[in-house]
């Protein structure tokens, strides 16, 4: 029996079928195929039924998945613990955001990163939705911090970062904003709803509180976001950190959307378990995990300024 067997075996486990788990190894699909029919001959066990179209586990199979995986998470941990009592510092370390993401705490993360490994190029991407559990899974990002829209528990170590609190908002004078309560859900859905776009490369994109139906406005980023709303072209949820000044200076109403079925995004720092986590990356996690808490409240509001109308 050897390591990637079971690497490859959980693969199949994980994805469903052969060919999504050699695409997410970078194998082809006659080798992965081939380490898991070697490590069932091994075992003399049929770890996965082939009848169906998906590789579904056996009986057997489901009890292998759970040594295989306490096999892989703590062969990974050793070697993780290895790398550290080398001394050895990887060169580059890579972390995926979430979009709505409090940057604040993360920059005084690095800044203490920083100060011990001054010569380790840190690479911060931003991410939408289950675009960070995308990157993670993919290997593009060593540590995330995200949503757990597109995780597998199975697969990742995950701890609390921060809640972000989100409200729907509109500019003031825009008709969803002046309607008066309860607003019309037609009302609502004739006027563009601003919705961040998932930057997950599968096919399945989550939504979170789009309304059904409605005309859609889609963008990359939360500024853009912002922007958009601002000027008075479509209505849509924005992160209480990212609104509170727009707010506080009447700029920006607060709606209320009965449809907004998610008031926080709950967002964990999270890492894969079958990886090896080297110095800094360790260093990273643990000082991300200490972090974020009360990341998600805006700053406290200095007196309102009076609302500017724009023409």
């Amino acid at each position: 029996m050897t390591y990637d067997q079971l690497v490859a075996f959980l693969a199949v486990a994980g994805e469903g079928s052969f060919s999504a788990a050699s695409a997410r190894l970078h194998k082809s699909q006659p080798a992965v195929s081939k380490l898991v029919r070697n490590l069932e001959g091994e075992l003399g066990v049929t770890l996965f039924d082939r009848r169906e179209y998906r590789a579904t586990l056996t009986d057997a199979g489901r009890l292998f998945q759970e040594r295989a995986a306490a096999v892989i998470e703590s062969t990974e941990a050793l070697r993780s613990f290895g790398m550290r009592l080398s001394g050895k510092v990887e060169p580059i370390v890579r972390l995926a955001v979430e979009a709505v993401t409090p940057l604040g705490p993360i920059m005084h993360v690095f800044r203490g990163v920083q100060a011990r490994y001054p010569l380790v190029r840190i690479e911060l991407g931003t991410e939408r939705l289950s675009g960070a559990a995308d990157a993670l899974r993919e290997g593009r990002a060593d540590l995330a911090v995200a949503t757990r829209l597109g995780i597998d528990a199975s697969e990742v170590e995950m701890a609390p970062f921060c809640d972000v609190r989100v409200l729907p908002v509109a500019r003031f004078d825009h008709p969803v904003a002046t309607c008066g309560t309860p607003i019309p859900p037609a009302l609502l859905r004739a006027h563009a709803q601003i919705v961040l776009r998932d930057s997950a490369t599968g096919s399945a994109s989550p939504s979170l509180n789009v309304l059904e139906g409605g005309l859609r406005w889609s963008v990359t980023d939360v500024a853009a976001k912002r922007e958009v709303i601002l000027a008075g072209m479509g209505w849509g949820g924005l992160p209480e950190h990212v609104a509170a000044g727009a707010l506080a200076a009447g700029e920006l109403v607060r709606l209320q959307v009965p449809e907004f079925k998610a008031d926080f995004m709950e967002l964990f720092v999270m890492r894969r378990r079958d990886r090896p986590h080297g110095v800094v990356a360790q260093a990273l996690w643990e000082a991300l995990r200490r972090g974020g808490r009360g990341a998600g409240a805006p700053a406290p509001a200095g007196k309102a300024r009076r609302r500017r109308r724009r023409g």
